[in-house]
C-alpha cells in the first residue's frame, strides 16, 4: 500500500480540530455532572455519557497528541537540516 506524505498544514489542522473535539468532550462531561439529577435516571445517564464521551474523549485527545508530536519532530528535523 503506498504511503503519502502529510504536511505541517494537515498535521496542524488535526492537532487544533481534534484538541477541541477533545476539550468539548471532557467539558460535556463536566456538564453531565453537573447537571444531571442525582437519581438512578441521572446516574445511567452520567454512566452512558462516561461510557461514551469519555473513551472517545481520549481517543480524539491521543490523535491531538499524536499530530503535535509529529509537528514537533519536523520542527526539530527541519532545524537541523543545513
Amino acid at each position: 500500500m503506498k504511503q503519502y506524505p502529510i504536511s505541517r498544514t494537515q498535521y496542524w489542522v488535526f492537532c487544533i480540530v481534534f484538541s477541541l473535539c477533545a476539550l468539548l468532550g471532557f467539558a460535556s462531561l463536566i456538564v453531565g455532572e453537573i447537571f444531571l439529577p442525582h437519581n438512578a435516571g441521572g446516574m445511567e445517564g452520567r454512566m452512558a455519557m462516561y461510557r461514551s464521551l469519555g473513551l472517545w474523549s481520549f481517543a480524539w485527545l491521543g490523535v491531538a497528541v499524536w499530530a503535535g508530536q509529529r509537528l514537533w519532530t519536523s520542527r526539530r528535523s527541519e532545524r537541523s537540516e543545513p
